[in-house]
């Protein structure tokens, strides 16, 4: 799912994906390769593939795991409550990847 930045006042549109683990992930949705949006690509595992070079980057890093991406996406922190998908735009994953 793409969250345009003008709803979640962020500088950049962000990509959310529910991951096999069953949790929510969110990250840039601007492959640092290309300007493409990982909001088209695909959730395999614990990463997000880029539709257009398959890189791919770890949902809880942003760190891409495979060429041709070689510098991260920022990350976002997304919680659950009450039911809800909140998404914390600007707020890194605590694990996540310094660029």
């Amino acid at each position: 799912m793409r969250v345009d930045a003008e709803t979640s006042g962020y500088s950049c549109d962000i990509a959310v994906v529910h991951a096999e683990d069953g949790q929510f992930y969110a990250l840039d949705d601007e492959c640092s390769h290309e300007s493409v949006a990982l909001s088209d690509g695909f959730v395999e595992e614990d990463t997000l593939e880029c539709p257009m070079h398959a890189s791919a980057f770890c949902l809880k890093t942003g760190v891409p795991e495979t060429l041709p991406a070689i510098s991260p996406v920022r990350t976002h922190v997304v919680s659950i409550e009450d039911g809800h998908i909140i998404l914390h735009p600007g707020t890194s994953q605590p694990d996540a990847a310094t660029s």
